[in-house]
């Protein structure tokens, strides 16, 4: 009889370790788990995203050729949007693509608004000039320099993932 209830004490308690290591599994180790996964998941989500839009922004909208389509460049960079929760950096995000999108638009006169219109210039590789290019240029090069500076920022998003 002894025996008999030795092996009842025995299954009993391999069945108490089975239920514990489980309730330890279900209430502890999945729920870490998870989160870890999910942590690995939303920082590639935004590498895949973020590289994608960064790309598009250095290249000034060229790359897929949406610099002079807002709505397609705004379409591109929704899912880096959904992906951030800093407000002023998707508020970044839009004017850099309002920005690009006036001056590929020529609506950007932002340093030769004091030049003459007939204002012509000798470039180094030997073309003319004008006030729209030299216009065009300036802006440009800001814009690449926003850009920049929202990488940065996307960067600094991605760490903290």
């Amino acid at each position: 009889m002894d025996g008999l209830v030795l092996v009842g004490t025995i299954i009993g308690s391999a069945a108490f370790g089975a239920v514990a290591g489980k309730l330890l599994e279900a209430y502890v180790l999945i729920p870490i788990v998870d989160k870890y996964e999910r942590n690995k998941w939303l920082r590639q989500t935004k590498i895949e995203a973020f590289t994608k839009l960064i790309e598009e922004m250095l290249s000034l909208g060229l790359k897929s050729g949406v610099h002079n389509d807002r709505w397609r460049f705004l379409s591109l960079a929704t899912e880096t949007i959904l992906l951030l929760d800093d407000g002023e950096l998707i508020s970044k995000i839009h004017k850099f693509i309002n920005d690009l999108y006036k001056i590929n638009k020529d609506l950007s006169s932002m340093v030769t608004s004091n030049l003459p219109d007939d204002f012509t210039i000798k470039l180094p590789s030997g073309e003319i000039g004008t006030k729209k290019h030299l216009e065009r240029g300036v802006a440009l090069d800001i814009m690449e320099k926003e850009a920049i500076e929202i990488a940065k920022k996307l960067g600094d998003n991605l760490k903290n993932t």
